[in-house]
């Protein structure tokens, strides 16, 4: 166990480390984010970008998707851009109306993010993200002002024109005849906001939803929640028949696409900074098997001029490898599980010392360092580290087995 040899052991030791902790940390932020987005958002959206002069025949659409074995519900619902006010604030709000009777997994999915009040969804009630309660200072059972953002267009457009009339007395009357009528509702719960973006959400019942939006008795789509979340690429595609005119789909995937593809690419880039880092370790081992040949060239002269053949004298300097391998890998995996179970209490250390500290709240996405170990990924990381010991090991091996024994014991 010479110093060189220790050296290789504790490169190894930090190259599988390293694998393991940035692989499983990587796929914890991917996991975390893809469940963030499956809790956030419906499962596939049935809507139409544009609004239709005759109502569409949505309840075949919700017929035909109920027939299908792996979903759970499928919902009308009233949705648009908001704005939510009270005496002194306003802020806008993506709006979701939803019958409760027929949006029970809808629902469950927010249940674990309810912080106060109740997510019944009864008629001319509202619940709010906490976000959007904080901005405008509500609590569970204060009333506020609701409108659609159409309005707000509309009354942008008259006063427009407003300010291009030429005539004072039609300008004074189009000015006068600006009002907002906001529908006063009751806020009922308050649930927690998993991202910035879901900061500006708000639900409601179906009926409460269809007065806000001026809808009637018509809705805007149909949200769907499905067994398998992944599937529903296949599902909407296998619905394509039964959508009304003008109605596409929207995956839960399409919230954050680009996100989602940005942490591909940055799996498969630090896959490929991880081997480099395997392969220097490899390196420090076929560093130690050159070193060792070197001092060992008498002990090699003497094997070889007593009958050894030149894989015998190859395989104990492989042997010696494996053993380093071996050691090295089972140090590196205790290391990783070590540093995977301290990983908050590592950032919350390192933090402090660079003068910050970490502003974590229970429950909220990304409040801890996320992992997710994946057996086959430990399983191939260990593998992969041991075989490029041994092949590290073989190539310096190979060509001192070839020394000729006279001039090895010369020296």
């Amino acid at each position: 166990m010479s110093v060189i040899t220790i050296v290789s052991i504790l490169g190894i030791a930090v190259g599988v480390l390293m694998m393991i902790v940035v692989r499983s940390v990587m796929q914890g932020f991917e996991v975390d984010f893809r469940n963030m987005l499956m809790a956030v958002e419906p499962h596939v959206i049935f809507a139409s970008e544009e609004k239709s002069e005759s109502e569409p025949d949505w309840r075949s659409l919700v017929t035909a998707a109920k027939a299908k074995p792996d979903v759970l519900s499928a919902t009308p619902f009233a949705g648009g851009v908001a704005y939510v006010e009270t005496e002194s604030y306003q802020t806008g709000v993506q709006l979701f109306g939803f019958s409760a009777a027929e949006a029970g997994p809808r629902l469950d999915k927010l249940k674990g993010s309810l912080l106060a009040g109740t997510l019944d969804l009864a008629d001319d009630t509202l619940v709010v993200s906490d976000a959007t309660a904080q901005d405008l200072g509500l609590r569970v059972g204060d009333e506020v002002g609701v409108y659609p953002s159409d309005e707000v267009i509309e009354i942008a457009h008259v006063y427009r024109a407003a300010l291009d009339e030429a005539d004072e007395d039609k300008k004074k009357k189009m000015l006068t005849g600006i009002e907002i009528k906001p529908l006063k509702l009751r806020i009922a719960g308050v649930v927690r906001a998993q991202t910035n973006r879901d900061g500006g959400y708000a639900y409601t019942s179906l009926t409460t939803g269809q007065k806000i939006l001026k809808l009637g008795t018509g809705v805007t789509g149909v949200a769907v929640e499905l067994v398998d979340p992944e599937q529903a690429g296949l599902f909407a595609e296998g619905l394509k028949s039964a959508l009304p005119a003008g109605w596409k789909p929207t995956l839960w995937t399409d919230a954050d696409d680009a996100r989602l593809a940005a942490m591909k690419n940055e799996q498969i880039m630090m896959q490929l900074v991880l081997l480099i880092i395997a392969a220097v370790a490899a390196f420090s081992v076929m560093n130690t098997t050159i070193t060792v040949t070197t001092q060992k060239r008498r002990e090699i002269g003497v094997l070889t001029a007593v009958g050894a053949r030149p894989g015998m004298v190859v395989s104990v300097f492989v042997l010696q490898a494996a053993i380093v391998g071996v050691i090295g890998t089972l140090l590196g995996l205790v290391g990783s599980f070590l540093v995977i179970w301290l990983r908050n209490d590592i950032r919350a250390g390192l933090s402090m010392l660079g003068g910050g500290e970490v502003h974590a709240v229970d429950g909220v996405f990304l409040a801890t360092i996320p992992v997710n170990v994946q057996t086959g990924d430990v399983v191939f990381t260990c593998c992969v580290s041991i075989l490029l010991c041994l092949v590290a090991a073989v190539i310096p091996a190979y060509f001192a087995s070839r020394l000729d024994p006279a001039a090895a014991l010369r020296d």
